[in-house]
């Protein structure tokens, strides 16, 4: 359901402990299931996440982290979120690689004092690599996203490590708006162990991402005046089997080259608080398997 995109939903997965204290993830692991329903809280803290007094662990093996804890000075939002066939999703013919949806409701502060509910749709497909975002649409239309292997070296176990390197994606913002990024990204499996949610308590593997982008802005002119925008992102994500994401906790630093905007820090902590898997959820599978099998 959370990269930065992953931010968009806390939703890919994981595995129990081994005799060796190990946990292990493949991509078949990332495949979500019909019927699934979860809620996350995203709390957003203006300053750097040492600064916000948030605690998130240590690295290391068998490591017990409590992630329930009140979060100082934040804004809040939360996220409903429901797998669902593409057939209940409004536009399922403008993602035609996708094989099924998750529908958001998020409620988020608006500028009264009061709130928002705003309705989203995010289409998946599944992948070599795992259950991997396509595309989204909303109240301010539609976007989509290429598909593309970050070189994730499978199985995922504790204390393995990779990079990206000059990682390019560019992306259509509605309305109008087109970011063109290179990112460099370093990534490592450094810790496993138990985490305690809201949700509940999940043995998990942890994430953790580090890396640069710089970003350039075309299609609207007081955005691209302010000249390109190097991001720096510290964050952590926890795993857990037959879920995904259960928590993520990102830092990004932002600083426009034109220097008309001061640098800004901000971090996000997203964490389950509630989560479904009903005995009845099937598998999701793809429309053209299911054609298949119906036709044998």
């Amino acid at each position: 359901m959370f990269v930065v995109r992953v931010l968009a939903s806390i939703v890919f997965v994981f595995f129990p402990l081994s005799a060796t204290a190990q946990m292990t993830l493949s991509p078949d692991d990332l495949r979500l299931s019909l019927g699934m329903s979860w809620e996350q809280e995203i709390a957003t803290v203006l300053s750097s996440l040492e600064d916000s007094g948030f605690d998130i662990g240590s690295a290391g093996a068998d490591q017990s982290s409590d992630l329930t804890g009140s979060i100082s000075n934040s804004m809040l939002a939360f996220v409903r979120s429901s797998v669902i066939p593409l057939e209940q999703t409004p536009d399922a013919a403008s993602f035609s690689d996708a094989d099924y949806a998750v529908y958001n409701i998020a409620t988020v502060p608006n500028g009264t004092g009061g709130t928002d509910e705003i309705e989203t749709y995010h289409y998946f497909q599944r992948s070599p690599v795992g259950d991997v975002l396509i595309g989204a649409e909303g109240p301010a239309g539609q976007v989509a996203f290429p598909l593309v292997d970050m070189g994730t070296p499978w199985p995922l176990e504790f204390g393995k490590s990779w990079a990206v390197e000059n990682f390019s994606l560019d992306q259509t913002i509605p309305p109008g708006v087109t970011s063109s990024g290179l990112y460099d990204y370093q990534y490592a499996v450094d810790a496993w162990g138990e985490i305690r949610l809201p949700a509940g308590t999940f043995d998990c593997l942890r994430v953790h991402q580090t890396g640069t982008g710089v970003i350039t802005f075309t299609g609207n002119d007081q955005l691209a005046s302010l000249g390109e925008m190097t991001a720096e992102i510290d964050a952590y994500g926890w795993y857990a089997r037959g879920i995904g994401a259960v928590a993520m906790v990102v830092e990004t630093k932002q600083t426009f080259a034109s220097g008309n905007i001061p640098p800004t820090t901000a971090t996000q902590i997203a964490r389950l608080t509630e989560i479904s898997i009903p005995a009845t959820a099937i598998a999701v599978e793809s429309w053209g398997a299911l054609k298949q099998k119906f036709a044998e």
